[in-house]
């Protein structure tokens, strides 16, 4: 059994993803709804708070939820220097996996029940296709969760889900800044000893606009252009400078 949820959130033990959770044969019913569907960024976004509200039965003691912050999926490129020039490439991952659980459901649940609810980043890291069977693929796929999480793209908060009464949970996730545009899907799963039981999924999308949109474009896109255009403002405003201490 995992002791934390950071355990599940590395583990690579199946190569193949299934979103949808295991149920049994009266699986609880399972609702959500999103504060906010769609966040617009703009030039002082400094992140966001996405807040999901779920209403689900009680439970036993055992009981409880966990939920994650997934998207948009984009290809991917792991490199890895240390023993030469090499890279591994996936054919999509999530660009951001944020995920929280309840203490009950991270001691009582087995990686493989989060990894069959959608609720592991490093399993959902797919490769392409002749890579399935890749011996060190466990290994790759850690060091793309660790590399995402140096950017504070992933990332695990164990605070992120509080009860509102016996019935009604509420997840509070943080959209990192550097999060790219898209849609991210919202997952929480309901689990009862160590099974899910129930689950639901909500989509938020994320835009960005105006000034921020052609910077963000810049950025990401064209490098070259971005970069001289840094260059040129920055002489300019020290010429102005200059200029301003001169008089």
């Amino acid at each position: 059994m995992i002791r934390h949820p950071l355990a599940a959130i590395i583990a690579a033990a199946a190569l193949s993803l299934s979103a949808s959770a295991q149920t049994t044969d009266e699986p609880s019913p399972v609702s959500s709804g999103l504060a906010d569907e769609q966040v617009d960024v703009q030039i002082n976004y400094s992140g966001a708070e996405v807040v999901l509200f779920v209403s689900s039965p009680v439970t036993n003691e055992t009981g409880g939820m966990a939920a994650a912050l997934i998207g948009p999926r984009r290809p991917h490129i792991t490199q890895q220097t240390e023993a030469g020039p090499r890279s591994f490439t996936f054919m999509s991952a999530p660009s951001v996996f944020v995920i929280g659980a309840e203490p009950q459901v991270a001691e009582t649940t087995e990686a493989q029940a989060l990894i069959d609810a959608g609720l592991n980043a490093a399993t959902a890291a797919v490769p392409n296709e002749e890579d399935l069977d890749a011996p060190d693929l466990a290994t790759w796929r850690a060091a793309l969760v660790e590399l995402k999480m140096n950017q504070d793209l992933y990332s695990l908060d164990e605070g992120i889900i509080e009860r509102v009464d016996d019935n009604l949970l509420r997840a509070r996730m943080v959209l990192p800044p550097n999060a790219p545009p898209g849609d991210y899907l919202v997952r929480a799963v309901v689990f009862e000893n160590g099974a899910p039981i129930g689950s639901t999924e909500k989509v938020l999308n994320l835009v960005r606009s105006g000034m921020e949109a052609t910077l963000y474009d810049l950025a990401t896109n064209h490098g070259v252009v971005y970069g001289f255009l840094a260059v040129l403002i920055g002489v300019i405003i020290g010429s102005i400078a200059a200029w301003a201490g001169r008089r």
